[in-house]
């Protein structure tokens, strides 16, 4: 009997703090009218081109950063909801969270079947729609030390710019996540930030703040913030 009653203790502990599988409609439900951490485990390019409402990106296959990062972002005292772009990546990512004390929901079948049921999504791939403020949040806590550009086709010091920050996203891009930004698709958000003038760069560690400047910015200065 002792036994028993083990296994079955054993059981209701797995069962009060295992991940738990939500279906995309009762995922979107709750991600569309609460603010709650919701965790996108796929790559950078693939988080681009399309993902959730609000989400982190914390790639899981960076398993060193993963661990950092979701320790700087994410809060223990509030569920998380995790997606990848089927569900081998977040059910993995899941697994371990939970190992970590984390309230785990995992939506099921992940960005194909969100897609798939035509639920929306946030896209930037480079020239990103419009980001709400919780978007552009999300963003600067998506990586240790997230690099932001905004600019615009038609400005010239942004296009001056262009190759020197294609060459930090490249010489960096195990150490910094280069984020850009249309001004011209958001200009709701530069008015929430009070940027008047582009291009302008932001750097941002574990989601705060370190660095900003409008302007044209020479490489060695950039590299220099970015150490």
């Amino acid at each position: 009997m002792k036994f028993i009653f083990t296994g079955i203790s054993f059981l209701l502990v797995l069962l009060s703090f295992g991940q738990t599988k939500l279906s995309n409609t009762e995922a979107f439900k709750i991600i569309d009218k609460s603010k709650v951490q919701v965790l996108d485990v796929r790559t950078a390019e693939e988080f681009s081109k399309g993902h959730l409402k609000n989400s982190i990106n914390i790639n899981w296959n960076d398993r060193d950063n993963f661990e950092k990062a979701t320790n700087t972002n994410l809060d223990k005292n509030n569920p998380v909801y995790v997606y990848c772009l089927s569900g081998g990546r977040s059910s993995k990512a899941a697994q371990y969270l939970v190992e970590q004390g984390y309230e785990v929901f995992e939506i099921d079948g992940g960005m194909m079947k969100w897609e798939a049921a035509n639920l929306p999504i946030v896209s930037l791939n480079n020239k990103s729609a419009s980001l709400s403020f919780d978007d552009y949040k999300s963003l600067t806590r998506s990586h240790p030390k997230v690099l932001i550009n905004f600019s615009a086709d038609w400005c010239a010091p942004c296009r001056e710019m262009a190759p020197i920050i294609d060459k930090i996203a490249e010489n960096y891009k195990d150490k910094v996540k280069v984020i850009k930004i249309d001004a011209d698709e958001n200009k709701t958000l530069l008015k929430q930030l009070g940027i008047t003038s582009i291009p302008q760069l932001l750097v941002f560690k574990n989601g705060k703040k370190i660095w900003s400047k409008s302007g044209l910015v020479d490489i060695n200065t950039l590299e220099k913030k970015l150490n």
